[in-house]
């Protein structure tokens, strides 16, 4: 805009003011804030609306047909969550077995735990990344900054079998 106007002459705040003065909703807090700050934080939180889709990754496995067909249905799935809410985003977030936690500290100690648990964050982002790539691919038409991946490792498990714990899980936020 070449002139803008001042917006503070259009509103009257003194009901806001006076309420701060007084204290009265000092305790409240936000109940819908912005999903993602400008330095581009992961928008991991409380989903407002989510549902509970898991893409699974399981190794040399005879199922692995089987779970193929599902994911593609979840992709479709996600891309309908999107459609549903225009300012709505979708948080992949994936994660990756824990079982071999005591094999690494029998191995080498809390040194070698730490490392291992650096790798593990690293195979989560690229389960994450790979559903997200499957997305995009499947539905070209999907804005690429509406979806958000992150890698959290081995840290959240899903329980003590290992094939529930190598996963993407899907979250959906939106702000209406």
């Amino acid at each position: 805009m070449r002139n803008p106007v001042d917006a503070q002459r259009f509103v009257d705040s003194s009901a806001l003011e006076a309420l701060a003065k007084a204290g009265k909703l000092a305790g409240q807090k936000v109940a819908i804030a912005p999903i993602r700050s400008s330095s581009r934080q992961a928008i991991e939180g409380d989903a407002l609306l989510s549902k509970d889709i898991r893409f699974f990754f399981e190794p040399n496995s005879a199922e692995l047909d089987k779970q193929a067909a599902k994911n593609q249905e979840y992709l479709d799935i996600v891309k309908r969550f999107l459609q549903v809410s225009p300012g709505s985003m979708v948080l992949l977030r994936g994660h990756v077995d824990n079982a071999r936690i005591p094999d690494f500290r029998k191995q080498g100690g809390e040194k070698l735990v730490r490392t291992m648990a650096l790798k593990a964050i690293e195979l989560s982002k690229e389960r994450s990344q790979a559903v997200q790539a499957a997305l995009l691919e499947r539905h070209p038409n999907i804005d690429r900054s509406r979806i958000e991946a992150v890698g959290r490792g081995w840290q959240e498990p899903a329980g003590t079998d290992s094939n529930l714990n190598r996963r993407v899980e899907v979250q959906w936020f939106t702000l209406e």
